[in-house]
């Protein structure tokens, strides 16, 4: 359809103005179409067992038209794709950690995080550049490393394609219940400041189902990009005030805190770091879209670039806001704020907006991969409306109750750091990597990164296996000693 407005002679600033938003709003549209790529009822035929193409360049090369994006434009959408609910709770995660052994876990974090990235990103490359391919995403790259690997990898393709798959779908219901718990905890001082209703915080969850509901509801991700743009505006405002009162008056000594603490608190502080960075199933679409996608690596590239920029921001966060707040730092760093401030309440409706608008975005990869895959195969196209929504409102239930269910924000986070991230960060990427490169590495690149990869596949592992038995043995002694 035409922009009308084109149509109407006067008022030309308006008429201009007006183009640029629908520009804007187109643009992350198809950023956001192309980043929750993840449906197999989409994926390439390119990544099947196809012959190799002899005219296909190195990865990396660079792209031209209309749809691709600049080295700039991808270091905001990498940004924008990490930074979330992760960064209000580093001050808590450091806490688990202590002062100094805080910051260390976070380095060594962000360090295999984003080698992690860079695995998956120059295999992703070479195999578009064997097989043909413009766009391949997390499950595609998996799909094809292992088919490219060839013997037993090879026989295991598909169900490594349909586990990324699964995790992703889980990995999106989870952070959702997060998301959900997270909004009630945060507009239930600022209710009950003006409105003393004595609520419990499950109540602000129900309350929230009819407006997750008819905002899940909306199936085109083009109505639901504004909210994106919203939420970026919003989140980037209310970190600022944040750090205005975290500088606001003298911040304490670091003798004030622990430097280290015991270490059965450490798989908690590994599953709440680990969790924040969430941004490697948007890696490769971003990549997929850059005009000079061999400015994505190197030590200066844009993936380092952003990552840094994103840890350092994790990283002074959790430090000065646990040094601000020591003992007394709440699951979010939101709920330290003083809840008479009229600016400290905008910073906590600011955040529960953009969480909110974060949720139906979030939600719309979840039936991105159900609809065509489990709904569409299984009902005639008569029923598939009323099933599809069904589906919508069973899904938003769920995920609010497992919300109301588990009301330590940081716990939750925790746990679902172990499960998902230590999967979906740290092994997954260890097996593309070995994948990807077993019939093409010399004697001694193959051994290195076989014991590489074997080191980041155990340390997952581990973080997966204790991580989540630690998280869930600490949620049973809260709800033991009625901690609610």
């Amino acid at each position: 359809m035409g922009d009308t407005t084109l149509l109407i002679p006067r008022s030309r600033k308006r008429t201009v103005s007006t183009a640029s938003l629908k520009n804007v709003v187109d643009e992350v549209g198809r950023f956001s179409r192309r980043t929750y790529s993840t449906s197999e009822g989409r994926r390439s035929h390119l990544v099947s067992e196809s012959a190799l193409s002899d005219t296909i360049s190195e990865g990396g090369e660079d792209r031209e038209g209309e749809n691709t994006i600049s080295n700039a434009e991808t270091i905001i959408h990498l940004l924008k794709g990490n930074i979330g609910i992760g960064v209000l709770t580093m001050p808590i995660a450091i806490s688990n950690a202590g002062l100094v052994g805080g910051v260390l876990g976070m380095v060594f974090v962000a360090i295999v995080t984003i080698h992690c990235m860079h695995t998956l990103v120059i295999a992703a490359q070479g195999l578009m550049a064997k097989r043909g391919v413009q766009f391949l995403d997390y499950a595609d790259t998996a799909e094809a490393a292992f088919l490219e690997a060839g013997g037993g990898w090879a026989s295991k393709s598909h169900h490594m394609r349909r586990l990324i798959n699964i995790f992703l779908c889980m990995s999106q219901i989870g952070s959702n219940a997060v998301y959900i718990l997270f909004v009630a905890q945060n507009i239930m001082p600022i209710v009950e400041t003006h409105l003393t209703l004595n609520w419990n915080y499950r109540l602000y969850i129900a309350v929230l189902l009819i407006p997750v509901i008819l905002i899940c509801s909306i199936k085109n991700l083009k109505y639901l990009s504004p909210c994106s743009i919203l939420a970026n505006i919003l989140e980037f405002v209310g970190l600022g005030i944040i750090f205005y009162y975290i500088f606001a008056t003298p911040i304490p000594s670091s003798d004030s805190v622990p430097w280290f603490t015991s270490p059965e608190k450490f798989p908690i502080f590994f599953g709440t770091a680990i969790f924040a960075f969430e941004g490697i199933s948007v890696v490769l679409p971003i990549e997929n879209q850059m005009s000079k996608p061999k400015d994505m690596l190197g030590w200066n590239g844009v993936l380092n670039t952003s990552m840094v920029t994103i840890a350092a921001l994790y990283i002074g966060m959790g430090f000065f806001g646990y040094l601000k707040y020591g003992a007394d730092t709440a699951a979010s760093i939101t709920l330290n704020l003083p809840q008479g401030d009229i600016l400290a309440q905008s910073a906590l409706c600011m955040f529960s907006l953009a969480i909110f608008f974060s949720y139906a975005l979030q939600f719309y990869v979840v039936m991105d991969i159900i609809g065509p895959n489990i709904i569409k195969p299984n009902v005639s196209d008569r029923m598939y409306p009323f099933v599809e929504w069904m589906t919508r409102v069973l899904l938003n239930v769920i995920t609010l109750g497992m919300a109301a269910t588990v009301p330590w924000l940081d716990l939750l986070v925790s746990l679902l750091g172990a499960i998902k991230m230590s999967t979906l960060s740290l092994m997954a990427p260890a097996l593309v990597d070995s994948a990807a490169h077993w019939n093409s590495d010399s004697k001694p690149v193959f051994v290195y990164r076989c014991i590489k990869n074997i080191v980041i596949f155990t340390i997952g592992f581990l973080a997966c296996i204790i991580g989540t038995y630690i998280s869930t043995v600490e949620i049973v002694k809260k709800f033991q000693n009625g901690d609610e």
